[in-house]
């Protein structure tokens, strides 16, 4: 028998003993690590991860997304950016035959500056289920301003888990200043390897503490705690870290990347989900939005070059179009960079009739603005590529806008600002949306299809809404980047009852179900029936869980003629409060104008079970008997479909 050697027995043992002195040297600190984290988290101390949905405290069953989300991003809450998801209810279970779907995005997504009911999702919701009557139709918006591609991705398993049936996406212009996005301030890192680590690590009660611990020193540091911007900051102000990001420079190139992995990571996550998404192409100010940031090439000769673009303004402002685009090409043979020569070829371009060309300047000058609160042109040609290759529907919202725009380049004519349009626009947007579903033969028989201009004339936004909107606007146009220095915005004096409620919302004296109830009642005095039924439908859409409220569109819609859609909510005041004869007579009403006569009597004899004596349902019994319609053995519609 051969024996190992006694110096070689020595080698194996000293190198088992390093091997395992090894494994305990790594394996203490990890136990002492986790053996912290476990005792902070029993102390209490750090925040658990923000979901994106809760369930309502005030109102069971249902559930909305978290208000709070937004904080999920930071390791200290207190650095988030005021923002939250608009409001939307929605039934914790989803029932048998519901069609859900959510929609993701920035805050054009979410219908900023007029909220929910100028969203794809509010005029969606109130579309679709015109359109489809017999269904129930959800339209769930995770819209979010401020966010990004990495919201996107972060919610997709929170939304997969809602069992959607559809996703709808329209993100893109806060790539570059958005939470995280590579040229915010309230950015981890330029590395999206980086910071998808961070988004992970920040949950650790370690990591909060430390970041708890940093703040304190940088607070210390910089005593008014806002590192580069007071507090009276817009959000464009707060969330704008690098001002100047050149076209093709690292920085630029750096969000495109991170764009594209973010973007294709969240269809991975849908396809092997099973879930259809629409991508939709982004639009944005183009005709009527200057670059807010337009600098030259660094070789170039500033000497030579700004005279000629100082001239070139002057003859455009005196309506010398030829010369001012013989002045912007010799300009161009100068600089390639400068957004603003771009800017004022466009408007050259314009004025002298040649649109096609005008359009590209504009879009070059949006491209060069360094200032990235537009989405370049390349973004859209990233969604397409993306869209093809994960087999999506592309929805081209840009080609939509520019088809029904000014000599077909998108401006303030369908646009607010630099990025949100106007109810015309919202309108396109999700006009574009239901055109690319009734494409897809989604949801169902499309025969009840709602033509746009009847859409268009009942968007779910109320005067107060609009003019509210329009405040909102005008306080935001009033700081940085639109107007710097920034100056107090100046409302205008209230000269309706209309606009005293808008005044009072904006100035926060009222809240927004208040002043639109006001509004209701006020058309109702002045006998605006088509007003009064779009603000009853608004306020019934917001709170599902009033019967009141359902009650109330119910009977409104059968009063103007719109029956089918009125079944849908008196079923749910029935639902929700079953104990009221009322309900039950209302909607056995809309079920007889609907042809659903055996499903009316039952709704009748449930009323004359509440209210034995009720006249109007033994009335209602009797005429169906007369008229040999419902009943046991007898046709119906309902039997028919």
């Amino acid at each position: 028998m051969t024996q190992i050697p006694k110096a070689s027995e020595q080698r194996v043992r000293s190198r088992a003993r390093r091997v395992v002195f090894m494994l305990v040297a790594l394996t203490i600190p990890v136990l002492l690590l986790g053996g912290l984290e476990f005792g902070l988290r029993l102390a209490g101390v750090g925040l658990e991860r923000e979901p994106l949905f809760i369930e309502s405290p005030d109102h069971p069953g249902y559930k909305l997304a978290n208000p709070r989300v937004v904080q999920r991003f930071f390791a200290i809450p207190e650095q988030a950016p005021p923002v939250s998801i608009e409001t939307r209810f929605f039934p914790v279970e989803k029932t048998p035959g519901t069609y859900r779907i959510f929609v993701q995005g920035g805050s054009s997504a979410a219908g900023f500056p007029y909220g929910l009911g100028a969203s794809p999702a509010g005029m969606l919701e109130q579309r679709l289920r015109r359109t489809f009557p017999d269904r129930n139709i959800e339209v769930i918006t995770t819209a979010l301003a401020a966010v990004n591609s990495y919201a996107l991705l972060d919610f997709a398993d929170e939304i997969i888990a809602q069992q959607p049936d559809l996703v709808l996406i329209y993100a893109g212009h806060n790539e570059y200043l958005g939470v995280l996005g590579v040229g915010s301030a309230l950015s981890v890192s330029t590395s999206r390897w980086l910071t998808r680590f961070y988004m992970r690590v920040n949950r650790l009660r370690i990591f909060q503490l430390m970041a708890k611990a940093y703040g304190n020193l940088r607070a210390s540091d910089d005593p008014s705690g806002a590192g580069g911007g007071g507090r009276d900051d817009t959000l464009m102000a707060r969330v704008a870290g690098q001002r100047e990001i050149p076209l093709r420079s690292r920085l630029y190139e750096a969000g495109v990347e991170q764009f594209r992995a973010n973007i294709a990571a969240v269809l991975d996550r849908y396809r092997t989900a099973g879930v259809p998404v629409m991508l939709a192409t982004l639009v944005s100010n183009d005709a009527d939005q200057p670059p807010f940031v337009s600098t030259p090439c660094a070789d170039t000769d500033q000497k030579a070059f700004r005279p000629i673009v100082a001239e070139a303004r002057e003859a455009l402002d005196g309506a010398d179009s030829g010369r001012a685009l013989k002045l912007l090409q010799r300009a161009l043979s100068v600089d390639d960079c400068a957004a603003d020569v771009r800017f004022l070829l466009g408007r050259a371009q314009v004025a002298s009739g040649d649109f096609g060309a005008a359009r590209k300047a504009f879009g070059a000058a949006r491209d060069r603005d360094q200032l990235r609160f537009r989405a370049p042109e390349e973004f859209n040609g990233i969604l397409a590529e993306l869209a093809e290759a994960s087999d999506v529907r592309l929805v081209d919202v840009r080609a939509r806008f520019e088809q029904v725009a000014a000599n077909g380049i998108v401006g303030a004519d369908l646009m607010l600002e630099h990025v949100h349009p106007n109810l015309d626009g919202y309108f396109l947007l999700a006009d574009a949306f239901y055109d690319a579903m009734r494409k897809d033969g989604l949801i169902g028989d499309w025969q009840n299809a709602v033509p746009d201009i009847v859409a268009r004339a009942d968007v779910p936004v109320s005067e107060v809404d609009r003019i509210f909107g329009e405040y909102k606007i005008l306080r935001i146009t009033s700081g940085w980047p639109f107007t710097d220095p920034p100056v107090t915005p100046e409302i205008p004096a209230p000269r309706s009852e209309i606009e005293k409620l808008a005044r009072e919302l904006y100035e926060q004296r009222i809240n927004w179900a208040q002043a639109n109830d006001q509004l209701r009642k006020l058309y109702r005095i002045e006998g605006n029936r088509h007003e009064y039924t779009r603000v009853t439908l608004i306020l019934a859409d917001a709170f599902p869980f009033i019967a009141q409220a359902q009650y109330e569109a119910g009977t409104t819609l059968i009063k103007a003629q719109r029956a089918p859609e009125a079944s849908a909510y008196l079923r749910r005041a029935v639902e929700q409060a079953p104990g009221v004869a009322n309900h039950w007579l209302a909607f056995a009403h809309a079920l007889v104008l609907t042809g659903r006569y055996d499903d009316a009597r039952d709704s009748l004899r449930r009323a004359l079970a509440l209210d034995p004596g009720n006249a109007t349902a033994i009335k209602a019994l009797a005429d169906l008997d007369k008229l040999g319609i419902g009943g046991e053995g007898s046709a119906t519609k309902k039997d028919e479909q």
